[in-house]
């Protein structure tokens, strides 16, 4: 039974380790507020892109040659920059493990995030580039990740561009998914299924090529960040959570150990009172 002076020192660890996490619990709320709120800004662009694709169909993915299809496929990985996320990490990387286990070669590899660079590192695997952005990453930030993933592809290294991350669901659910950034995948728009004669042909300014090409970059872009922001989301709703966790048992050890040592502290009152009581009835 530990005494009363390590019973202190118990307390004064958890209220420590409390106050951490009540510091981190607001300052992931307040991030996760940040991208939460850029997300939805940008559900509206992402929306439009959408349509894009629908509309222009085959057309637009011809905007993006395909890549060397004997090159190694190129997996863009969004991580974090830390722990103390509960399993999010632990669940990204064994399913990026999967996929990159799937790969006859071995593949080009792009992390955004120290947690997401320092964990392929450990294993051996050196990322062709790496990238430290914010908890709460814009376009800006992110556009160097973009740019590094399209020159792999343009330059022949890659026969696909595959980004995987936290798919975030709600503010307590994230699954690990991927996405295939390029070859832009080449579904049938509305323009695909019209017949000839009920076709109307768009007027192109400058031109088709110009005009396509420049849809299908907003498309990748939009794709892209889409994710961006999901896995910056994805990540901070995990931090919350779990520092709202350790908040709450902290909370409740603390309170637990204040009522011990007042329990022993009452007792050593109690034993002092009756031994000195018994003292002064024998003289």
């Amino acid at each position: 039974m530990s005494n009363l002076r390590e019973l202190k020192k118990h307390l004064a660890s958890v209220e420590m380790t409390g106050q951490m996490a009540g510091a981190m619990k607001t300052a992931s709320a307040v991030k996760f507020s940040k991208i939460s709120a850029a997300l939805e800004r940008f559900s509206g662009y992402a929306g439009a892109c959408s349509a894009l694709r629908e509309r222009f169909g085959s057309a637009l993915a011809e905007a993006y040659p395909a890549g060397n299809p004997d090159a190694p496929p190129c997996y863009v990985i969004l991580g974090a920059n830390r722990g103390l996320c509960g399993g999010y990490n632990i669940a990204l990387y064994e399913y990026a493990d999967r996929l990159i286990g799937q790969s006859p070669r071995r593949p080009l590899l792009i992390t955004a995030g120290r947690h997401a660079e320092a964990h392929f590192r450990d294993r051996g695997i050196e990322p062709d580039a790496a990238f430290v952005l914010s908890d709460a990453p814009d376009a800006a930030e992110a556009g160097p990740v973009l740019e590094a993933a399209l020159s792999f592809w343009q330059e022949g290294r890659a026969s696909s561009v595959v980004l995987v991350w936290q798919r975030f669901v709600n503010t307590l659910t994230q699954v690990p998914d991927s996405f295939v950034l390029l070859p832009l995948k080449s579904g049938a728009g509305s323009g695909d299924r019209e017949s000839a004669g009920d076709r109307i042909e768009p007027l192109f300014l400058p031109d088709r090529e110009t005009v396509l090409r420049a849809a299908a970059d907003a498309c990748v872009r939009a794709d892209f960040l889409s994710r961006i922001f999901e896995a910056g989301a994805g990540h901070q709703a995990a931090t919350l959570a779990t520092m709202r966790s350790a908040y709450d048992n902290a909370e409740e050890t603390a309170a637990a150990l204040t009522a011990e040592i007042s329990h022993r502290r009452q007792s050593e009152v109690t034993s002092s009172v009756i031994e000195t009581a018994g003292g002064n009835a024998g003289r």
